[in-house]
């Protein structure tokens, strides 16, 4: 199978989980929805253009955590209406320092392919990963095949649709983050019928589950494919 494989690294970076107002806690992998407005972003491409690709699955895509060097913690000041504290707040947010990534790409539309392809060879547009001043160094895009995976492990994250698992720590003497479930919006409603942007509304929901330096087994069979370059084991989403 014909995919886009690159390599993504940020200096510091924060993917925030929607779900949690006072504390931004972060993903370990940027989500979904992350990583194609970052594609949308490096190739120009519109808001409309973005939920389309989104909710139509244009494209699939796998994410395999290669190393997080570091994390903190900052804190983030706001204005409020509230009365106390001169009408301010804080925040605090999870950051990531030197998170980087392998991202598998799978496009079935040709000129779709071929568009995101050249974007991020050449981009468009600074990229981000996160906020706008997150910014990324993309390196390493190839055009690779991948190859039928003969077991049920993988290394990459993937979305939990109820199918049980097994997970297997891979060094002992390094970082280890066992596998952590967190919801994550999948898909939106953000045009009307007559194609008029509206407040949009969140109509699908999934659980990204994340890890480092372990290995996935599942406890039934399931559609993954292998890198042979990498040694990576990944399923799509």
């Amino acid at each position: 199978m014909k995919v886009i494989r690159f390599g993504i690294e940020g200096v510091i970076n924060s993917f925030r989980i929607p779900f949690f107002r006072t504390y931004h806690k972060s993903f370990l992998a940027p989500p979904k929805t992350t990583i194609i407005g970052m594609l949308c972003n490096i190739s120009l491409k519109s808001q409309k253009e973005f939920f389309q690709i989104l909710n139509e699955d244009k494209i699939l895509l796998s994410v395999v955590i290669k190393s997080i060097e570091g994390s903190c913690k900052d804190l983030w000041s706001y204005k409020t209406r509230d009365k106390k504290n001169r009408g301010k707040s804080v925040i605090r947010r999870d950051k990531f320092f030197i998170p980087t990534y392998t991202i598998y790409l799978k496009i079935e539309d040709e000129n779709l392919y071929n568009d995101i392809l050249n974007s991020l060879i050449n981009p468009k547009n600074i990229p981000s990963l996160g906020l706008d001043d997150e910014l990324i160094y993309i390196f390493d895009i190839e055009e690779i095949n991948l190859i039928k995976n003969d077991s049920n492990r993988i290394d990459s994250v993937f979305i939990d649709i109820g199918i049980e698992y097994k997970a297997f720590v891979k060094d002992i003497n390094q970082a280890i983050e066992l596998p952590t479930s967190n919801l994550t919006p999948k898909k939106f409603k953000a045009f009307d019928s007559k194609g008029k942007f509206i407040s949009r509304e969140i109509i699908e929901e999934c659980r990204q589950v994340e890890f480092i330096n372990c290995e996935i087994e599942f406890q039934e069979n399931v559609n993954s494919f292998k890198d042979t370059d990498l040694n990576n084991r990944l399923v799509f989403y």
